[in-house]
């Protein structure tokens, strides 16, 4: 069996139905075979970043394995910012990079480059893989990709690299040891995916669990970790057997109805107002798959000072850099959340509630009715809170909604109201701009139904190429561009740190201005232009029937400025800008933040 063959047979295995590929010399082999591979196609893009960004989004909608296929140097290269995205957000992909022919490496030579197009694409990859290797005979491809799948979908999940000399590709393979092979890669996925992680002792679980029960004022924060349906609606169950409200990181935005009693939606640096007093008043915190990063918890030492939090987090680093820092934790469970939430069922029925939460849920009712207020926005042109809303009215229960960064992403999971089922697609730690597009490409593929992107026009400019992708293959992709004439989420730290001095943020110092439906239309995508909120609800009433790509332009004021949000060195519960947070000092439990 040719090499590249098996590198296909070995994708079509994990069930990986995609591979987004650009081509390029030192990888025609390996998308040759895809081509001919059954059960598994290639999906040309138009750029490498793009790729990764798709494979990416893929999996995290099939809840399965992404791939990409690149050629050497620039190719490879090209792929980083994407596997980031994967790396940092805990996303199972697998990148196949082609390089030049083994007897073209300059390893030994002391020489920058020997070969055409050479790259050691290892070592720029190992940083953010959980596995990186180059090939150093063919057959090692045999044991190297079975490994790099076990790798990439135990414990924390994460991207691999594998590199393959472009003469490595061609070589073939004793069919018999192919087989057998990808026989063993099939048994190496099945119990990864039902792995519990079992090695915490059920005393400290049970300590856990006393300890919410006797709390008067519990949460649970409910974070990535709980990465499918199942898991989340048995931790949803969970919650509601023991009437304790939760939290849900941005990544979980979806796994609850937004109506629902108990779910208080998001939490952090760019969230609702009275969701953060909530948050900064609870006695005891149950945090289950959420690494509680800065933007959940803002000044650390500021975050939850009243409450007890006991953390439950797969990766241990997560739960021991705290120290680091002089916070405490008041309980580190290191264990899956399948595994968790498995070992708390089993102890639920000997325990008993200590204490009434009535009060508690009246408290959260009334801070929420008082504080998560729609901001006043009288500038002309689109209103971007009431637009939010008005768009996540339109999709439906099971739709794929995918973020860029900036400005539209707490517009939409802030202001948007969700409905249990939904998946919010966005690379949520590493934020790149550019990244919403391609991911809309990938989840398009993945559920092969409409899908909806959402980007503002500092991030589609990053990838708008793939507009080419879109239309030659006719995805049924509604996107939505906030254009705010400018890096908006920039202009508002430009206000706050150099005098409201928008270089090369603005149009009017150094951004060009651009007329996005326009570009849509050229690439063939039918558009829309809309500057007025009365404009946008005519459009989305006849957005269910509309099939086939389809751009809608939102023009919004260029002084727009995104709130509230907390200021550098603030607690969660004192954000800007400040008209309540005199008022909120009042509705405190806990005594008021002392730097």
């Amino acid at each position: 069996m040719k090499l590249a063959n098996f590198v296909a047979k070995c994708l079509a295995t994990i069930e990986c139905k995609a591979v987004f590929v650009v081509q390029g010399g030192a990888a025609l082999h390996l998308i040759e075979s895809i081509d001919n591979c059954d059960g598994i196609i290639n999906v040309a893009m138009q750029h490498e970043q793009a790729s990764a960004m798709a494979a990416d989004a893929y999996a995290r909608v099939n809840q399965s394995v992404g791939a990409t296929i690149a050629t050497s140097g620039p190719g490879a290269t090209n792929l980083l910012t994407g596997i980031a995205c994967s790396y940092f957000d805990s996303i199972p992909t697998v990148h196949v990079t082609g390089n030049v022919a083994s007897f073209r490496q300059s390893d030994s030579l002391g020489i920058r480059q020997y070969g055409f197009q050479e790259t050691d694409i290892v070592s720029m990859a190992k940083p953010i893989t959980k596995f990186a290797k180059r090939i150093e005979t063919p057959v090692e491809i045999l044991s190297s990709f079975p490994e790099a799948v076990r790798i990439a979908l135990e414990g924390r999940k994460g991207p691999v690299l594998i590199d393959i000399p472009d003469d490595f590709q061609r070589f073939d393979l004793d069919d018999v040891h192919c087989q057998k092979a990808l026989g063993d890669l099939l048994t190496l996925i099945k119990p990864i995916k039902t792995v519990v992680n079992s090695n915490v002792i059920e005393e400290e679980i049970a300590k856990t669990i006393n300890l919410l029960m006797q709390a008067e004022r519990p949460v649970f924060i409910f974070g990535a970790g709980l990465d499918n349906s199942e898991l989340q609606n048995s931790y949803k169950t969970l919650a509601e057997k023991l009437d304790i409200p939760y939290f849900i990181t941005w990544p979980r935005k979806g796994m609850s109805d937004d109506n629902d009693p108990l779910n208080l939606g998001t939490f952090g640096t760019h969230s609702a107002r009275g969701n953060n007093v909530v948050l900064q008043n609870a006695d005891f915190i149950l945090s289950v798959g959420s690494r509680l990063d800065t933007r959940a918890t803002a000044k650390l030492d500021s975050f939850a000072r009243g409450a007890k939090i006991c953390m439950v987090d797969i990766d241990r680093y997560e739960l021991q850099k705290f120290a680091k820092f002089n916070f405490e934790i008041y309980q580190t469970i290191n264990m899956s959340a399948e595994g968790f939430i498995i070992k708390t069922q089993e102890l639920l029925n000997s325990l008993v509630r200590g204490n009434d939460l009535g009060q508690w849920h009246s408290y959260i009712a009334t801070i929420r009715a008082k504080y998560n207020v729609m901001p006043q926005h009288e500038m002309s042109l689109i209103n971007p809170y009431e637009a939010a809303l008005s768009i996540s009215k339109c999709f439906a229960a099971d739709d794929v909604i995918c973020v860029d960064t900036g400005t539209c992403l707490p517009l939409t999971l802030v202001y948007g109201k969700e409905k249990s089922g939904q998946k919010y697609i966005s690379s949520f730690n590493n934020t790149p701009m550019g990244y919403g597009l391609p991911a809309a490409v990938g989840s398009a593929i993945a559920c092969n139904r409409k899908v909806f992107c959402i980007v503002g026009d500092g991030g589609f400019q990053m990838n708008i190429q793939e507009l080419a992708t879109i239309a030659n293959l006719e995805l049924n992709i509604v996107i939505f561009v906030y254009n705010n004439f400018g890096h908006a989420m920039i202009k508002q730290t430009q206000d706050d740190w150099l005098e409201s001095n928008y270089c090369m943020a603005s149009t009017e110092q150094g951004l060009p201005v651009i007329e996005f439906a326009n570009v849509a239309s050229a690439y063939g995508i039918s558009s829309v232009s809309v500057s007025e909120n009365r404009h946008l609800e005519s459009v989305l009433s006849n957005l269910e029937s509309q099939t086939g790509p389809y751009l809608i332009e939102l023009s919004i004021h260029p002084d727009f400025r995104y709130e509230p949000i907390i200021k550098y060195g603030n607690p969660l519960e004192s954000m800007s800008p400040d008209s309540f947070n005199k008022q909120i000092q009042h509705d405190m439990y806990i005594p008021p933040y002392k730097s």
